[in-house]
């Protein structure tokens, strides 16, 4: 089957939905489908397209105007894309957040030249069903044949809400490479020193301060006879703001390392106890997932989309807020036994996330979205 993934950004950005739309095509090459990437990111600065670019042998057609910090903001998501579409695809990915400025229009395209189309909502829409819900006076997005998903349930229910029962949305959850992040049959943490791993975008919607706050309460609850260590990895425009409220509060037992790459975070995973997600608004939790799959226990909040995967007391601790989440900080730090348990069963125990899962759901998606276009035309 030929799929085109449509989304606003895409490598050289290494962000969620640019990672998750890789690792999709790169798994459906793999599993024999021809996919092809179409997006609005530049190839480099200065440099809008590549002519025959591909990654790893998916076709990749950059839509891209060279814009200053490679912004993906295309003008080209009419007869330019409806020729391209028709041309090299049977059915249309469209991949999705909050604001995606090349996406939603390129959805109206696929939808007006015929073609079966799949959305993917990568963010949680809290607050704004009732806009897009409005939104449909005038362009009547609820009524085209277009098969909606969501990456958790958590991302679903406000599409569901913006939708009004025009239409089933699904859940075709996000994916990681199971095998890369499988834990090695040893590994050497430091018995005497616990070690908190956070992995996110040093961003104000991942709440960095916040989780500063709840690493000094966890750490002045936790005997002070006890080494604790935390471990920041990611960059982003709260990374300064962040790294001077550690100095003023002499908080030298936390360090931001920066943006690392697999094998860098893979490392840190070796030595750490903990891996805490303080994201109220986390649509699925791909490095929470990773972490997880490693064998770390995870903390994080209960109505965060991480609860696809972490079930209170199975694979970690959900909590309501964040002094829950000081309660179980303290908790996996002070009790080895639930500590040890928990990460044994994340070590033997796979999540159902690995790449040829959900490549079959994802054709599972794309049938039922040929299904509707065929019904519109009847």
């Amino acid at each position: 089957m030929r799929v085109a993934h449509i989304s606003d950004c895409y490598l050289p950005r290494t962000g969620g939905i640019e990672l998750q739309v890789r690792g999709l095509s790169q798994a459906q090459l793999a599993a024999g489908e021809s996919p092809e990437i179409i997006t609005a990111t530049p190839a480099a600065r200065g440099k809008a397209q590549i002519p025959g670019e591909t990654d790893n042998g998916v076709p990749i057609h950059r839509l891209a105007v060279d814009l200053p910090a490679g912004l993906p903001i295309s003008p080209y998501f009419g007869g330019r894309l409806r020729d391209l579409l028709l041309d090299t695809a049977d059915v249309v990915h469209v991949h999705g957040g909050l604001v995606s400025v090349f996406a939603w229009p390129a959805l109206r395209t696929a939808v007006k030249a015929g073609l079966p189309a799949v959305v993917s909502v990568h963010s949680v829409w809290a607050g704004w069903s009732r806009a897009f819900a409005a939104a449909d006076l005038v362009s009547h997005w609820r009524q085209w044949p277009v098969l909606w998903t969501a990456v958790s349930d958590v991302a679903a229910d406000p599409l569901r809400k913006a939708l009004g029962g025009h239409g089933e949305v699904r859940v075709l959850h996000n994916g990681i490479d199971l095998d890369g992040w499988r834990p090695p049959p040893t590994t050497n943490p430091d018995p005497d020193e616990i070690v908190i791993v956070s992995v996110a975008r040093l961003a104000v919607r991942k709440r960095g301060l916040a989780l500063i706050d709840i690493l000094e309460r966890a750490r002045a609850k936790i005997p002070a006879g006890q080494k604790v260590r935390a471990v920041l990895i990611g960059d982003g425009p709260d990374r300064s703001r962040i790294e001077r409220t550690l100095e003023r509060r002499n908080m030298q037992w936390v360090e931001c390392v920066g943006w690392q790459d697999h094998d860098q975070i893979r490392a840190h995973y070796e030595r750490a106890s903990i891996y805490i997600s303080p994201s109220r608004l986390e649509s699925f939790g791909i490095a929470a997932l990773e972490a997880r799959t490693y064998g770390l226990p995870v903390i994080a909040l209960e109505d965060s989309g991480t609860n696809e995967f972490i079930h209170d007391g199975v694979e970690g601790l959900l909590e309501p807020d964040d002094e829950g989440l000081v309660d179980a900080i303290y908790r996996l730090s002070t009790d080895s036994l639930l500590r040890n348990r928990i990460a044994e069963h994340n070590r033997t125990i796979e999540p159902a996330f690995g790449w040829k899962s959900i490549v079959s759901k994802a054709n599972d998606c794309y049938t039922a979205a040929e299904q509707l276009r065929a019904a519109s035309r009847t």
